[in-house]
């Protein structure tokens, strides 16, 4: 399991603060960037406690997952990504700002031919992907707990056969998820 992930601090005093990362264990992860076990990341020791939004997850080897986090922290440098002319550099900033440089990450060809898979781990989140892109037919977008997240040993098998019980949204429920939730 290879997966990049979305943080966002809740501390009422960092109000839309988020955070980029990569993992091979999210549920550890978490639990090391809120302080429950050491070994968490520096420039989030501040700012805690925090909640997963969102992880990606799919990708082949570490290596992409790394090269896919950096470009994700560093979208106006990275050669990679494409932003759609209509997102000013003020609208990447905070959730909602990540999420359309998601999905535009994904829509582009570096990333587009992949088999990956979004996950939310609330619908309050997943709505913040209304006017994005709409991703390859390949890729999942799912809103699920982090249960529900696929193991390291469960991934290496078969993620084909993955039934988790999570919420898939399909092509179709991705255009109207932003209306239901509102």
């Amino acid at each position: 399991f290879y997966g990049c992930y979305l943080l966002r601090s809740i501390n009422p005093r960092f109000k839309g603060q988020t955070y980029i990362g990569f993992t091979v264990n999210p549920r550890r992860r978490i639990r090391q960037h809120n302080g429950e076990i050491t070994c968490g990341a520096f420039r989030t020791k501040k700012k805690r406690p925090w909640e997963m939004v969102l992880c990606v997850y799919g990708f082949s080897s570490k290596t992409d997952a790394l090269q896919f986090e950096w470009a994700w922290q560093h979208p106006k440098l990275s050669k990679e990504v494409v932003l759609p002319a209509e997102v000013k550099p003020k609208n990447l900033r905070g959730i909602a700002g990540k999420i359309k440089i998601l999905h535009a990450m994904l829509c582009s060809p570096k990333w587009s031919r992949m088999k990956l898979t979004v996950q939310f781990f609330s619908s309050e989140h997943a709505q913040h992907r209304k006017g994005c892109q709409t991703l390859p037919d390949q890729m999942r977008c799912c809103i699920g707990s982090m249960d529900q997240l696929p193991s390291y040993a469960e991934y290496c098998e078969d993620p084909a056969d993955e039934q988790d019980g999570s919420d898939c949204l399909s092509r179709d429920e991705e255009g109207t998820l932003d209306d239901e939730e509102t």
